[in-house]
Formats: C-alpha cells, structure tokens, sequence
C-alpha cells in the first residue's frame, strides 16, 4: 500500500509539472500573440516651407517648427529614428515623391496584426487654395486625398498655415477626443488638426522664434497638457491645451484671433495617446506649490515650452538631459530657477527654488510699442512694461519738482520739473522739464523741454525742445533731436534730427544728417546731409545726398533726385525730371524742362527749353538752341549743333546768277539751313555784284544718310534791293524748294548739285527784283500783287561734316 502511494504521488508531481508546463506554454504563446497583435509602428513626415512665392513674405521659423515637432515625437511618442522624416522647402512634385517614398516604407513594414500610424506635418504658407509651395499650389482637395490613400491604419495631419481650416470643410468628419491610440484600442480611421480656421491667418512670432500654434502644441505635448495627471498626454489634452494658449497669444496681435480646428474620423475604442512622460530619460517635476506662469529655456536660450500651472496639482515635462532656465511669473512678481535636467532622473523643482527678480533686470514677455524684446534682455522695455502694470500712480507739485525714482504718474514744477528715473505720464512747468531716463508722455513748459535719452508723446513749449530719441511730436521755436524723430517735427524757427521717419515743419530751417524718410517743408530752406525718402518742400533752397522730391522757388540741389521742381534753379548729380523757369543742371537725367536753359552731362529722356546743352542725348533735344555732343535722336529748333550730325557749308552758283553760301546744322533727318547770297550784275563777266541780295532760313533732310546722299530742302528768302539793313530798301518774298545730291569724294568734302523750283512775291516792294539770267520764268497775279516762279539749277562745293 505504502509503495503504490509513493507511485501515485510520483504519477501525480509529474502531472503537475507537466500541466504547469503547458500553461506557461500556452500563457507565453498568448502574450507574444498579443504583443504582436497590439504593436503599433509610427511615421512621422515633417515638411516646412517658409519660401510662399512672389508677394509674400519670408517665414523665418517653419523649419524650426517642423524639427520641434518631430523631436517631441521621437523623444516621447514611441517613434524610431529611422522613421521620421524632415523635408524642407519642397516642390508639389516633391512632396508627394516623399509621400509616395513613405506610403512604400509603410506597406514593407507592415504587420499583419499591428497597427501603422503616420503622422503628417506641415509648416508654412497656404491660403484658401491649398499650401503655397514656393509658386506652386498642392491643392487642399488633392493633399487630403494622397493622406487619405496612404497605407496606414491611422492617418493624422498637423497644418500649421494660414487658411489651413479649409481642409477640414472639404468633407465631414465627427469630433472624438481620440487622436493616437494606446496599445489597447483598435482603432482605425484618419485625423486633421489646423492651426487656424478657413478665413484665419496662422501667426508666428519672433520672441517665441516660431508659430503660436505649433509651440503651444509641443508644450502641450512635453507635459503642459496633461490634465488627468496619469503621465500620458492624450489628443483631447494636447488639443485643448493648443487651443487655449493659441486662442489666447493671438487675440492682441496684428493677425487677429487665431482658433485652431479639427476633423476626425476615428472609430474604436480606447483613447489617443500623443506622447507618454515615463518614456523621456529625463523629466521635470513641478511640485504642488508652484503657481504661475512658466517660460522653459535650454541653454541656447531658445524657448522649448511656456504654459500656466496652477497650484495644488503637481505637474510632469518631458525634456532631454541639459541645463534649463526655468522663469516664473505671477502679477508683481517675477522668478527664475535653473534646473539640470540628467538621464535616468528626474528633477524636481518648488516654489522656495525659484528666486525673486529685480525689476531692473526683469525679462518680462511683451513688445513695447513694437520695439522691445523683453524675452531677449530688452531691460529699457521691459522696465517701462514692469512700470505700467506694477507701479503705483502719483501725482506731485512743487516749486521745482525733482524725483529719482520712476514715476508714474503727473509731475507738476512751478518754475521746473524734473525725473531721474524711467516715467510714464505728463511734466508740466512754466520754464524747463528734464527727463534723464526714457520717459512715455507729455513735457509741456514756456521755456525748455529736454529728454537726455528717448520719449514717446509729446514735446511742446513756446522755445526750445530737446530729446536723445522721440517717438511723436515736437511743437516749439527750436526742435532737436540728437538722434532718431519718428513722427512730427513743428518748430517756428528750427528742427534737426540726425534722422527722421516722418515730418519736418519750420518756417526756416529743416536739417538732417543720416538717411530718413518722409517730408521737409520750410518757408526758407531744408537740408539732409543723406537721403530722405519722401519730398523736400521750401520757399527758397533745398539740398539733399539723394531724395525723391524736390519743390522749391529759388533752388534745388540733390546728388540724386527723382523730381526737381523750382523757380529758379535745380541742380543734381542724378535726377529723373527737372522742371524750373529758369535752368536746370545734371551729370544724368531723363527730362529738363526749363523757360531758359538745360544743361546735362547725359539725358535718356528729353530736353525741353529755349537752349538745351547735352555732352550725350538718347531722347530729342527741343527748343530754340540745341547744343549735343552725341545724339541718339534729332534736335528740333532753330539752330542743332549736333557732334554726330550734320555741320557744313555749301558755295554754289546758280540759275540767278548768285553767289550762295548756306550753312546747314543737325541731322541727316533734319537740319536748318542758314543763307546769303549776293546776285551778280548781268553783263559784267561776273566781276562786279548788283545790288539785289537775298537772306533766309530753311529746313530739310538728308532722309537719313550720311556721306553722299540725295537732300531735300525748302528756303524762306528775304530778297532786298539795297544796302543791307537799310530801312527804305525794297524787298520781296523768295520761296525756293530743291532737290539735290551732294557725292563725298573725300572725307568732309563734296560736289552738290540739284534742281529748284522757285515762287517769288513782290512783298514790301513795288517791283521783283530777282529772276533767272535766261527767260525761262513767268510772272503771274495781279498789278497789286505780283509773283513770279521758275525752275532752276545750282552747283557747287560742299565742305564739314554730311
């Protein structure tokens, strides 16, 4: 009996082992097929883009923003390295040579019991037609369709763009709070976050050195977000955080309120997880007692999360290991802590860790009147912020007010007032107001006004006026500036400024020394040592290095000038238009127009006035008296001496029997003629001249040829009977048109000859004094009114340039 117990309880031992056996078996062949059922691999695709196309503006932090994005992901969302994907500045093609690259890695990769995700980022330029790659447009329609296709399990799309909400209206979708799921879900479908709605404007920002949306999303998802405090942060945490904060940076910018949207499709079960805090090898516990708002910078300086913590909760971050300034504010209150952060630790930081800031040194975030960078050590700004939102307002009056601390507030002096400190409000005195520091305000005396450093408001006194930097307006006798004016210069005398962004009014003298923009108007004079960009308006003399518009009565000067416009006189070293009654001067202009006379070293456009002088001309010359060195164009007036044109001389005979000198000045497409001839006394073999003498003026053409070539030409003769310039002499009308050819035989001389048509008027006279030595002519009219034509012929030498 006892050894058949023995058996059975061997029996039995080995059936136990061997039952046990197979459940650890079957329970380890469960959790692989479980492990492998719920394995979920991501994809991460980042693309920036900060190139929109012509007209508009240059992005600066798209590319951060997309690194920033994928970090957080591969720090914290389970995403390997060699799955995620950054693509700067692509093409449409491009993209979605990317999107196809990863739809193909996807497919390679996938488990047949897992789960694939991949996430798609983009920061950039869009608008109501699709992201704006450079100049060319991936339409919203087109985009959400190659992410829909793509050979994943769940499909997400973060757009961080202006007008991105329009992808989410292109077709409907029900608003889950899951996003990413854990590994106990199942779920399937697609997401699409946007940074804006469809009529918005997504925002980015210097002092965040990135996008509203984008860093406020990253916060959430470094720990910010977490609500429920379980260490993970799920798409309804990291979601409500972005809105809040974007909803919340943007409602006093430029851009407007910026309100981010979604779209999802999701069906199964469990909730999305974006990132797990237990993951990161280094964190950043928060304890209970912190309250505030919190700025987290590495070591660089570079903000990596900002977010409001409120007391009586603890609070986990993710961060990779490094040095961090960690900076708390409350309202009057303002902390900093430094935190080093190592792997495989975390650290932890309290309320009594964090030490108080002076209000010297204080960084707070905000611009000051679009200028101050409290967050990159703007201590000035900075403390004019700190002065507005914590200082206490005061109002004093005193003989002579004096105060050395910063003032907020009035501060009234009988005979003077005056602050050693930053200030914002009014000084008011009868004879001088100081301000050593930048005052924000008004400084009203009878005597003296001075702000050693810079003010922003307003100067006014019945004398002088004096500010380091001004940001507004002065109104006084003397108005000076020693630095930068933004705004209005008004003095009854003077205003100076080394430089300008606005106006200068006097009523005699504006002065300026460095480049500037905006207005001078002076009843005497204004100067600007550099450039002012905008005009100079004077009743007597303007001088700028280069500006855009001259307009004076006496006289411009401008070493480049768009428009000059006087009286009297303008003269520039460069200027496009010129316009005076009297003359106008330039090294290089396009147009002169002047009553008297133009002179300029090289004119593109055209000269316009009674004598017209040009060293090189591509447009015409038109006036009484041209003078050109070299024309491209034709001169029109009564006398063009052209250096390339036409300057010569003609002695010729003709049918008359008159001895004829012409001189002809221009171009070989038009030139005026100057003549004389003397007729010779018939009869006498050509030794002795009548009396009878012609003088005249004509015009013609050489149709454009130099060298030997046909002319025409028609002359208006005077023909006299007498001695020249004697009053009682008797005269008539000669009008003459020829045909002729001149040949160049050598260089600047040439044979001419050609035919005539003549039609001769007794004019003044009772008689015709001039005809052909044959009979070959006709008279004709009446008793009264007598003329006579004939053709004729002439010959002769030709001597200049043809």
């Amino acid at each position: 009996m006892k050894k058949l117990i023995e058996k059975l309880d061997a029996s039995m031992t080995i059936m136990a082992l061997s039952l046990a056996a197979l459940f650890f078996l079957a329970a380890a062949s469960n959790a692989s097929a479980a492990q492998g059922d719920n394995r979920i691999s991501r994809y991460v695709i980042a693309v920036s883009a900060n190139y929109g196309g012509e007209g508009r503006p240059m992005l600066r932090y798209a590319e951060s923003d997309a690194k920033s994005f994928a970090n957080v992901l591969r720090e914290m969302g389970g995403v390997q390295a060699q799955n995620v994907i950054v693509v700067k500045e692509p093409g449409v093609a491009g993209l979605q040579k990317q999107l196809d690259g990863l739809d193909s890695k996807v497919s390679q990769n996938k488990n047949s019991g897992g789960r694939n995700e991949v996430l798609f980022y983009y920061s950039g330029h869009a608008d109501e037609k699709g992201l704006r790659l450079g100049n060319e447009i991936y339409a919203w329609k087109e985009l959400r369709k190659r992410i829909d296709a793509l050979n994943a399990d769940v499909k997400i799309a973060v757009i961080d763009a202006c007008g991105s909400g329009a992808i989410t209206r292109l077709k409907g979708g029900v608003a889950v709070p899951a996003f990413m799921v854990d590994q106990s879900s199942d779920m399937k479908g697609y997401a699409f976050i946007t940074s804006s709605t469809q009529d918005e404007s997504s925002q980015e920002s210097d002092k965040l050195k990135g996008s509203f949306f984008t860093h406020s999303l990253v916060s959430g998802m470094r720990g910010a977000g977490d609500l429920s405090g379980d260490g993970k942060v799920t798409l309804s945490e990291a979601y409500q955080f972005a809105f809040n904060e974007t909803l919340q940076k943007t409602e006093t910018t430029m851009g407007g309120a910026q309100h981010p949207s979604r779209d999802m499709n999701l069906a199964g079960t469990g909730d999305v997880v974006m990132t797990d805090l237990r993951s990161t090898s280094a964190g950043l516990e928060l304890d209970e007692d912190v309250d505030g708002r919190l700025f987290i910078r590495d070591d660089k300086g570079v903000l990596v999360a900002e977010l409001y913590k409120k007391g009586g909760r603890s609070m986990s971050l993710g961060f990779p290991a490094g040095r961090y300034n960690v900076r708390l504010e409350r309202p009057a209150e303002y902390k900093e802590a430094s935190v080093v952060l190592q792997d495989n630790y975390r650290a932890r930081l309290s309320q009594k860790q964090f030490a108080m800031l002076s209000t010297e040194k204080t960084t707070l975030r905000g611009e000051i009147g679009g200028k101050g960078d409290c967050a990159s050590g703007d201590t000035i700004a900075c403390s004019i912020d700190s002065l507005d939102h914590n200082g206490k307002y005061r109002m004093t009056f005193n003989l002579v007010d004096v105060d050395k601390e910063p003032r907020k507030g009035m501060q009234f002096g009988l005979f003077a007032a005056a602050t050693h400190d930053y200030m914002l409000g009014s000084q008011v005195s009868l004879f001088a107001n100081g301000a050593k520091r930048e005052i924000h305000g008004i400084q009203l005396t009878m005597g003296l006004n001075a702000a050693k450093d810079r003010i922003e408001g307003v100067q006014a006194s019945s004398m002088i006026n004096y500010a380091g930097s001004i940001e507004g307006l002065q109104l006084g006798v003397v108005n000076v500036v020693r630095h930068a004016s933004k705004g209005l210069q008004i003095g009854s005398t003077l205003n100076f400024a080394e430089s300008f962004n606005g106006a200068q009014i006097a009523s005699s003298l504006n002065a300026t020394l460095k480049k500037s923009s905006g207005v001078q108007v002076s009843g005497a004079a204004n100067f600007a040592a550099d450039t002012v960009e905008g005009a100079q308006v004077s009743a007597a003399f303007n001088y700028a290095k280069q500006t855009e518009v001259q307009v004076t009565a006496a006289m411009n000067i401008a070493q480049e000038s768009d428009v000059q416009v006087s009286a009297a006189m303008n003269i520039a070293k460069k200027s496009e238009v010129q316009v005076t009654a009297a003359m106008n001067i330039a090294d290089e202009t396009d147009v002169q127009v002047s009553a008297a006379m133009n002179i300029a070293d090289e004119v593109k456009g055209a000269q316009v006035s009674v004598m017209n002088i040009a060293g090189r001309a591509e447009g015409p010359q038109i006036g009484i008296f041209n003078i050109c060195g070299y024309c491209e164009s034709t001169p029109v007036g009564l006398l063009s001496l052209v250096g390339n044109g036409v300057w010569s001389a003609t002695a010729s005979m003709n049918e008359m029997g008159a001895l004829d000198i012409a001189l002809r000045f221009g171009t070989a497409y038009f030139f005026t003629t100057f003549e004389g001839a003397r007729l010779i006394e018939k009869g006498t073999g050509f030794k002795h001249f009548s009396d009878v003498y012609e003088t005249g003026l004509g015009a013609g053409t050489q149709f454009g040829k130099y060298g030997s070539h046909f002319e025409l030409e028609y002359m208006f003769l005077n023909a006299r009977n007498g001695r020249l310039f004697k009053d009682d002499d008797e005269s008539g009308f000669h009008h003459r048109v020829r045909l002729g050819y001149t040949s160049q035989f050598v260089p600047f001389v040439g044979l001419s000859v050609g035919g005539t048509i003549n039609v001769v008027s007794a004019g003044y006279g009772d008689d015709i004094y001039v005809k052909p030595l044959g009979k070959y002519h006709d008279d004709f009219g009446s008793e009264k009114h007598k003329a006579r034509w004939w053709p004729g012929f002439y010959a002769g030498v030709t001597v200049g340039r043809f």
